[in-house]
């Protein structure tokens, strides 16, 4: 899962290194001792011996390309002669300019969101992605499927639901995700290498997903609280009619003519979450 998107990570990477190389003019073996390694770093050729593109002792010489402006001040300093243990006492162990400063964010976040977006509901990511949308309102109320037959379900058509799930990905995420997408990811990596990166994106993506679902106090939480509610309530007096009244048409009608009252009134109060929902959407209000 995610492949794409981090080999995407892992390209626009090699091509900052391969741009800063190019920008002060250095050759391979100024950089590292083994010349042809520079060569897959930089085009962000990964194997067994480094799955993650750059090797623990590595970072210290590499970063080097972005500390000096040009090729006199690089090679005065004998990078390649030097051992690491002394790189790391001059310049520390940080390399986040290196690392995650060439990130497209509105790219990342929104290739991670498409591929969410496809995955299937029903099942691990995929349903973690779904439980994030009910947090609006439209979609919140299509969602509760679990509902009697014949009361409070009205079908929906697929294209219908489609529709609403689109517009609940762009409410939820799009709208506003991306800045909390780039803090929740520079919170997990800054100032860390790339060991484990692959599957500690994946750990990311879902603690991303973790901080979008919907608070206590979501409009389409409780929306999708009270559809439940009154469709269960519902369910419930229709069974109870078919099995106290079966013989009795008049006391049965009338529960019936309740029960639509009591659900059309529900529709009615639903229909209110959707307008302060949107109230608060005019006024730019990020209102979970």
């Amino acid at each position: 899962m995610f492949e794409k998107i981090i080999e995407d990570f892992y390209k626009s990477l090699a091509g900052s290194i391969r741009n800063r190389k190019k920008q002060l003019k250095i050759s391979r073996d100024k950089i590292l001792n083994d010349p042809k390694h520079v060569s897959n770093i930089t085009q962000a050729i990964r194997n067994n011996h480094h799955p993650y593109l750059i090797g623990k002792s590595e970072y210290a010489y590499l970063y080097y390309l972005y500390l000096f402006e040009d090729k006199d001040s690089f090679l005065k300093e004998c990078i390649v002669d030097t051992k690491v243990d002394v790189h790391i006492k001059k310049n520390g162990t940080n390399y986040d300019r290196m690392l995650w400063g060439h990130i497209d964010w509105d790219k990342m976040f929104k290739d991670t969101i498409t591929e969410l977006s496809g995955l299937d509901f029903s099942e691990g990511f995929g349903n973690l992605f779904e439980s994030t949308l009910i947090d609006y309102v439209p979609y919140a109320v299509i969602k509760y499927d679990g509902l009697h037959p014949e009361y409070g379900k009205e079908y929906i058509f697929p294209e219908e639901r489609e529709r609403e799930r689109k517009n609940a990905v762009c409410w939820v995420h799009l709208r506003h995700g991306s800045e909390l997408f780039r803090k929740s990811f520079l919170e997990r990596f800054e100032g860390k290498t790339l060991s484990g990166f692959d599957e500690k994106f994946r750990e990311f993506v879902e603690d991303y997903l973790e901080q979008r679902k919907p608070n206590p106090y979501s409009l389409g939480l409780q929306a999708y609280s009270f559809h439940k509610n009154i469709s269960g309530f519902a369910a419930y007096w229709q069974s109870f009619a078919e099995v106290q009244y079966s013989d009795m048409y008049d006391e049965k009608s009338k529960i019936v003519k309740l029960l639509d009252e009591y659900l059309e009134n529900g529709r009615k109060q639903i229909q209110e979450f959707k307008k302060y929902q949107q109230y608060f959407d005019d006024f730019n209000v990020d209102i979970k």
